[in-house]
């Protein structure tokens, strides 16, 4: 069964001064391409074979990937793509402002900020389905590879939870990568395992 590896981009300065990202970009921190480090080697040492890379077209996704790749010789040939639906969610006039600003925690806003410009919380949720489910079809029997963003991967976790086969509650840090099985018959996704390699 193929298997979705989806990750979560390293720490950024604006996670070191608890700033909301959103939309908008800020660059790694030294920290952060540490974690992207670790991450690559957690591939390695598992021997993880992918016939698709994908990210975020963010610069804080993207430059996550590039670490991966570059730490994984074989990933070196692989197809790869920038993916805008595995954007982050946007948090409308709160981007790039301070966390603490914002009525409800970035992770899972729901519904709250949509009259600030923030985005539908099931439209973000179909969002990442489709574009990795359509990344899945696209490349029938590989693994695929894809970076994108804490609060938008919360939603595609959500969208399987009732199948997830690990626990839930753990939290996602920067570079956690979340093993899926992918059933290509059913086009359901399977959560199997998440690690925090970092």
């Amino acid at each position: 069964m193929p298997r979705l590896y989806l990750m979560r981009h390293g720490q950024t300065e604006f996670n070191v001064l608890k700033l909301v990202q959103g939309h908008c970009d800020s660059p790694l921190t030294q920290a952060g391409r540490d974690q992207a480090v670790a991450a690559a080697r957690w591939y390695s040492e598992h021997e993880v074979e992918v016939g698709y890379l994908c990210s975020s077209p963010l610069g804080r996704a993207h430059d996550t990937l590039d670490i991966v790749i570059g730490h994984n010789p074989r990933y070196s040939g692989v197809p790869r793509a920038d993916e805008p639906g595995l954007i982050e969610r946007c948090y409308g006039i709160y981007e790039a402002g301070p966390q603490d600003a914002m009525p409800i925690t970035p992770w899972n806003p729901h519904d709250e900020l949509v009259e600030v410009g923030g985005d539908y919380e099931l439209e973000a949720r179909s969002r990442i389905v489709e574009t990795l489910t359509r990344a899945m079809d696209a490349h029938p029997g590989d693994n695929v590879l894809a970076v994108s963003h804490g609060a938008i991967i919360t939603q595609f976790k959500l969208a399987w939870e009732s199948r997830a086969t690990c626990p839930q509650d753990v939290f996602l840090g920067n570079c956690c990568i979340l093993v899926f099985d992918y059933d290509p018959a059913t086009k359901a996704f399977s959560n199997t395992q998440i690690v925090n390699p970092a």
